[in-house]
């Protein structure tokens, strides 16, 4: 993907490259990432993991997810509270989820919420990412704002087609210290 000096345009960019993805190229993008991360000693480290399940024009998460709670890892699952607003939900199996906001598969309603200090790493959705680890979100800024209040270390999942030379940032953009592909994690450059 090139690189791109506006959101509006890496936006429109990235969701072009992404229509017509089938279920099976969703699911190879996810197996590829969870081999990945299995072998990564940061993942290998982490206890506990904040994770998402990918929506319709995401990678296919569900194997990164079973691969977390396979290895006894506490996984953490975003539940959105409102506009922007969302908490970190430990679950213990993936068949707990039900549709939330947007139609994504969240933690049910009554689970308790975790403090971001429990979260060993959290791994980020994207529409593009930028090797400074700049990542372009969906825009609903959900993810920064939960970012500003947890200090874990982060990464993108981000398929190789979608990773970008340069994207724009704001100031409250918190860059990811890796992008996760389904090929390689790239240590982004300032980190």
């Amino acid at each position: 993907m090139q690189g791109f000096s506006d959101k509006a345009s890496a936006r429109a960019a990235a969701r072009q490259l992404r229509t017509g993805w089938t279920d099976g190229q969703r699911r190879a993008l996810g197996i590829g990432m969870a081999g990945q991360l299995t072998g990564w000693p940061l993942w290998q480290q982490a206890r506990a993991v904040f994770a998402f399940c990918g929506g319709a024009r995401e990678p296919d998460t569900g194997p990164i997810l079973e691969a977390a709670l396979a290895a006894g890892k506490a996984l953490y699952l975003p539940r959105v509270t409102g506009p922007g607003r969302m908490e970190a939900v430990r679950v213990d199996k993936v068949e707990q989820l039900v549709p939330g906001a947007y139609g994504i598969l969240e933690p049910p309603a009554g689970s308790p919420a975790a403090e971001p200090e429990a979260i060993d790493l959290i791994l980020l959705p994207c529409l593009a990412a930028a090797a400074d680890g700049t990542r372009l979100g969906w825009g609903g800024g959900y993810y920064d704002r939960f970012l500003a209040r947890c200090a874990a270390p982060a990464a993108v999942l981000c398929p190789e087609a979608l990773v970008a030379p340069f994207l724009p940032a704001e100031h409250h953009d918190r860059p990811a210290g890796w992008i996760v592909t389904e090929r390689r994690i790239l240590v982004c450059v300032g980190i």
